[in-house]
């Protein structure tokens, strides 16, 4: 029989493991917890380089809460005691992102708008090309849907340069573009996007490819950005 303290043990494996865990948007329990209280989640804050504070943080907290775990139920059974939480920890890590994204579809099914749309960066990525004033933006992006109904909303990347106020992408305008997504969706998109007309594009004559950029959702007025990194 588990006692108060095999319980807290495993409450405090699960906590460890949550802090760690990556969820299906690519973001960190442990980032926003310690943004939250006001400590930078990386050495370099304005970049997230550098060591990853939270990280190092959470890999400690699950080595003893684990420790903890094993050491108090080897008391109670003596075979496959660590292999058990080992394997226990392999499992919810792989189905973490997974179950994060099915709460999000159970928690927003009765929504609607820019509130239930989101940008995941994995598999996404952005080619760039100048046309004498314009800036032609061939872009595959995974959008996903948490409503439970089909969404027609206006979208368009956002470009961002590390400590670069003169980069191309600092004055460029990138037209947006419409598009529907279907209700409980998790799907890649292909979509070309324009910049306006700007004499400053000729100058630059700025080509190549990212997938670091962001994207902003605009419907009925309402606007939402989703840039993570």
């Amino acid at each position: 029989m588990t006692g108060i303290k095999g319980w807290l043990y495993i409450l405090f494996l699960l906590f460890s493991l949550i802090f760690v865990g990556i969820t299906h948007q690519g973001t960190m329990v442990g980032d926003y917890l310690f943004r939250t209280i006001g400590i930078p989640p990386w050495s370099e804050a304005a970049t997230n380089h550098g060591l990853h504070y939270s990280v190092i943080f959470g890999i400690v907290m699950l080595i003893v809460s684990g420790n903890l775990t094993i050491m108090y139920f080897k008391q109670h059974y003596k075979k496959y005691v660590g292999r058990s939480v080992i394997l226990f920890c392999i499992i919810f890590i792989y189905l973490y992102p997974i179950l994060t994204e099915q709460l999000y579809y159970l928690v927003n099914v009765n929504k609607e708008g820019v509130k239930v749309v989101d940008f995941l960066e994995k598999d996404s990525d952005c080619m760039y090309g100048t046309q004498e004033d314009i800036v032609k933006i061939q872009c595959t992006i995974r959008l996903i849907n948490y409503g439970g109904q089909n969404e027609t909303i206006k979208i368009r990347p956002i470009f961002r340069e590390y400590g670069n106020s003169q980069g191309i992408w600092s004055f460029i305008e990138v037209q947006p573009q419409e598009i529907t997504l279907l209700p409980r969706s998790n799907i890649k998109y292909n979509i070309q996007f324009e910049s306006k007309p700007d004499a400053k594009i000729v100058e630059f004559g700025a080509s190549g490819n990212t997938n670091y950029f962001g994207v902003e959702f605009v419907k009925d007025g309402q606007k939402k950005e989703v840039f993570r990194r």
